[in-house]
């Protein structure tokens, strides 16, 4: 929701005019109104001392330390009204940003001066003394002349009449009728302003919510950048999960199913060496297939546990992994690398790795190449890599295949896949990937 959006909820057609005071809204805004002034007071009193102390303190050690405080209590001044605020007005309002604090003291002090809602908050808190004052007074002022001037004919009947007054050359006396009819039109205005009340006291309630939206509540493009920001920090843990648990499932399948069907394969092999000594051929064609089956099973298992996560990826970096793929290739790739063996950010380095692994598995099923090429450079933060072979091209990147699942891989870390293949070659696949060093 923008903060244009951000208004007192809609009053319904069977809640207006008398209607309006069967409903709690008009009852919890006047008495939000009625705090202005006694959370203004707090607000001032507590800012201005703070504020007043650390300056005159900032040549001391003490001084710059308090001042921060004060700072950070400009956000809890906005967290504070953000509650009343739902409170009593049924309104939610944005939150800030957590303050993001960096390694080191003097870092942290800055950050904390220079903190901008924590500015807000406290000029919040100076500005609700003078509203405050305003909006109590005037509250106070319209449910008294509402309720007074209704109830003019109870006080006519209990009070004594208003004193003579001269009017230019006449004396006027207000006695008898004339009480009455000054009753009955002080009745009829004050009817008249209960009815209009609680449109006057949504107004007022509307002005203090602008307030507090404008000063305790970010803007609109902050807190779509915010949002933003929040939903790249879940994809990126999600992303980083699913890596991590991929790692986890590479291990256990490593050191557990995989060494055990390798000791299987041994027991067999010695089985096999032993019934070689015995005349039965059954038994040793038996066993001898029982051993290829194992053989071929740890074989799988093994490109298995390779597609899954790469062991040689976690343990020795991308330039590693990559040349294991290449050396793979039946076809003859050439590699060039400029990253030196340097470690990238493991997301990053998992998705060049089953790029290139996909784009050189197409190269050597699908495109008839006699050659292909492997680039990856590291330039301002992304990594660039490009596979090029000189097949007959045609690969496309649509469709349920493999290039489309890497698609969906790297947009999910905001990267970008493209794939120029012309009918009659080259096809080059490049990616771009935002990677930490």
């Amino acid at each position: 929701m923008s903060i244009a959006a951000i208004t007192l909820p809609a009053v319904p057609a069977d809640a207006r005019g008398f209607a309006a005071y069967r409903s709690p809204t008009v009852w919890r805004q006047s008495l939000y109104l009625l705090l202005d002034l006694l959370v203004g007071v707090g607000l001032f009193t507590a800012a201005t001392t703070l504020l007043s102390t650390g300056a005159g303190l900032a040549i001391t050690l003490v001084g710059i330390p308090l001042l921060a405080v004060t700072v950070v209590g400009g956000r809890a001044v906005a967290t504070f009204e953000r509650v009343r605020v739902r409170g009593l007005l049924d309104v939610d309002l944005p939150t800030w940003a957590p303050l993001d604090l960096p390694d080191g003291l003097m870092a942290k002090l800055r950050a904390t001066l220079t903190d901008r809602p924590g500015w807000k908050g406290l000029a919040y808190a100076g500005l609700m003394l003078p509203w405050g004052t305003l909006t109590f007074s005037l509250t106070v002022t319209i449910w008294a002349l509402a309720v007074g001037m209704t109830s003019a004919p109870l006080w006519s009947l209990w009070s004594d009449p208003p004193p003579a007054f001269t009017l230019g050359d006449t004396r006027v006396e207000i006695e008898g009728w004339g009480m009455v009819g000054l009753a009955a039109v002080s009745t009829v205005l004050g009817v008249a302003l209960l009815w209009v009340l609680p449109r006057i006291i949504r107004g007022l309630a509307s002005a203090d919510l602008a307030l507090a939206r404008s000063l305790l509540a970010p803007s609109g493009e902050q807190a779509l950048a915010q949002r933003v920001a929040e939903l790249s920090a879940s994809r990126d843990a999600s992303v980083s999960s699913a890596a991590g648990e991929l790692r986890r499932i590479e291990r256990d399948l490593h050191d557990g199913a995989q060494q055990r069907m390798v000791s299987v394969a041994m027991q067999l092999g010695q089985a096999k060496e032993r019934l070689a000594e015995i005349d039965d051929p059954k038994a040793q064609a038996l066993v001898q297939q029982a051993h290829e089956e194992a053989k071929l099973a740890i074989a799988e298992l093994r490109n298995l546990v390779r597609g899954i996560h790469p062991a040689v990826l976690t343990d020795r970096g991308l330039d590693a992994a990559v040349s294991a793929l290449v050396a793979r290739c039946p076809v003859p790739v050439e590699l060039t690398s400029e990253l030196g063996g340097r470690r990238l950010g493991p997301t990053c380095e998992a998705t060049a790795y089953f790029t290139i692994a996909e784009a050189l598995t197409n190269v050597a099923k699908h495109s008839r190449a006699n050659s292909a090429e492997v680039r990856m450079r590291e330039r301002d933060g992304v990594l660039v890599v490009e596979v090029t072979d000189d097949g007959v091209g045609g690969a496309v990147a649509g469709g349920a295949g493999g290039l489309h699942g890497l698609m969906e891989r790297v947009q999910a870390v905001e990267g970008r896949l493209r794939v120029a293949s012309p009918v009659g070659g080259p096809t080059t696949v490049r990616l771009e990937v935002p990677c930490a060093s």
